[in-house]
C-alpha cells in the first residue's frame, strides 16, 4: 500500500513539474508558432506553482528525495517569473509627483449607478493623465459621450477612440489629459472591440508618450466559468481551452503593435489592460526594458482583475529610463470587474 502511495505521488508530481515546466517557456513561443496551443497554460502558473510546493513538502515526508530535488530544480527555473509575478518591495511614503491612473470600467457594466459610481471615483482620483478601457457611451439619450466629458471637465485634453460603433452605443478606450495632447496616433492592430492608443502629451517642458491599452480578452461566458454546472465538461473544457489559445495568439500579436509604437525619442508610459499573466508573450513583449512599478514598488501578488473566484493581475503600468516611478497603488473600488491603479512618477 505504501508503495502504491508513492508511486501515486510521483505521477501527482511528475504532472506538476510538467505544468511548471511548459510556464517557463511560454513567454518565447510567438503568436504564429504552432507550440503557441500551449499559451493557455499560462493561467496556471501560480497554481502550478503553490502545488509543486506542496508536492515538495509531501514528498519530503515521504522520503522521496529524488522527486523533490526534479521538483525544486524546476521551481528554482521559475524564479524569474516569480519575480515578475509577486512584488517584494514594501510601500514607502515619497513625493507626489505627476500622477497617472488606468481603469478598465467593464462597460460601466450596462448600468446607470455603476456608471455614476464609476465617474464619482474618476474625477476623485484626479490624475494629470487618465486612462481607460472598455469605454461605453450610448449614442443618445443618457450616458453619451457629452456627458462622460462633461463629467470629467477638469481634464481638457483628451483622445478618444472607438473600436465599435453601434446604432445605439459606442465601444472603445480613452486617454484624458490636464496637460495639452500634441499628437495621437492609433496602434496597428486590427479588432472590432480591442487595441492601443498612443498620446503625445506636453508636460511643461517634456514630452510624455503614454500607450493606453486594451488587448484581446478570453471571452469567457458565464456559463464556460462556472465548469461545475456543465454537464458536458468535457466539451465546455476543450472549447475553453481553444478560445483561451486563440486569444493568446491575437494578444501575441497585439503586443508586438504595441511593442512597435513605443517612442524611444521621450519617456514613455505603457498602461492598461492587457489580458495577460506577467510570465506571458504579451508582458515580455511589451515591457522590454521597462520597469513594471507594481514589482518596482510593492509587496504582494497584487491582483486587478476580480471576478469570483477569478483573481488575476493583468492591468500594467510600465515607465521605461525616462520615468522614475514614485508609488504605485491598486486602488480596490467595487464599480468594474477591475480594480483601478495609480502611479505617481517624474520625468527625468
Amino acid at each position: 500500500m505504501k508503495r502504491l502511495g508513492n508511486i501515486l505521488w510521483i505521477i501527482i508530481s511528475a504532472i506538476a513539474i510538467l505544468t511548471l515546466a511548459v510556464t517557463l517557456i511560454i513567454s518565447y513561443i510567438p503568436p504564429d508558432s504552432a507550440l503557441n496551443l500551449l499559451s493557455g497554460l499560462n493561467l496556471l502558473f501560480p497554481y502550478a506553482l503553490i502545488f509543486s510546493s506542496i508536492c515538495i513538502v509531501v514528498c519530503l515526508l515521504r522520503r522521496q528525495f529524488y522527486t523533490v530535488l526534479c521538483i525544486a530544480v524546476i521551481v528554482l527555473l521559475s524564479i524569474p517569473n516569480i519575480k515578475k509575478s509577486i512584488g517584494f518591495t514594501t510601500p514607502t511614503e515619497t513625493e507626489e509627483g505627476l500622477k497617472i491612473a488606468s481603469y478598465n470600467v467593464h462597460y460601466f457594466n450596462f448600468y446607470d449607478y455603476k456608471q455614476k459610481n464609476a465617474l464619482q471615483y474618476l474625477k476623485k482620483c484626479d490624475a494629470d493623465v487618465l486612462c481607460i478601457q472598455e469605454l461605453l457611451a450610448m449614442q443618445e439619450g443618457k450616458n453619451t459621450l457629452q456627458d462622460l466629458t462633461k463629467a470629467l471637465s477638469q481634464y481638457r485634453y483628451k483622445h478618444i477612440h472607438f473600436f465599435y460603433e453601434g446604432k445605439r452605443l459606442r465601444k472603445g478606450i480613452a486617454t484624458f489629459s490636464k496637460y495639452p495632447i500634441i499628437k495621437k496616433e492609433k496602434a496597428a492592430i486590427d479588432s472590432p472591440f480591442h487595441g492601443a492608443i498612443s498620446s503625445w502629451i506636453k508636460v511643461n517642458d517634456d514630452t510624455l508618450q503614454v500607450v493606453n491599452c486594451y488587448l484581446e480578452s478570453n471571452r469567457l461566458t458565464t456559463a464556460e466559468k462556472e465548469l461545475y454546472k456543465s454537464q458536458e465538461k468535457t466539451n465546455i473544457i476543450k472549447r475553453i481551452y481553444n478560445k483561451l489559445a486563440s486569444a493568446a495568439q491575437k494578444r501575441g500579436q497585439q503586443a508586438q503593435a504595441v511593442a512597435a509604437i513605443k517612442d524611444p525619442s521621450c519617456a514613455t508610459i505603457v498602461c492598461g489592460d492587457l489580458n495577460d499573466l506577467a510570465t506571458s508573450y504579451v508582458y515580455r513583449t511589451i515591457i522590454g526594458e521597462d520597469t513594471d512599478a507594481f514589482i518596482a514598488l510593492n509587496k504582494g501578488i497584487g491582483n486587478t482583475f476580480h471576478e469570483g473566484m477569478y483573481r488575476f493581475r493583468i492591468d500594467y503600468m510600465f515607465a521605461d529610463d525616462g520615468i522614475t516611478p514614485l508609488s504605485f497603488q491598486i486602488n480596490k473600488q467595487p464599480y468594474s470587474d477591475h480594480y483601478p491603479i495609480e502611479l505617481q512618477c517624474k520625468i527625468n
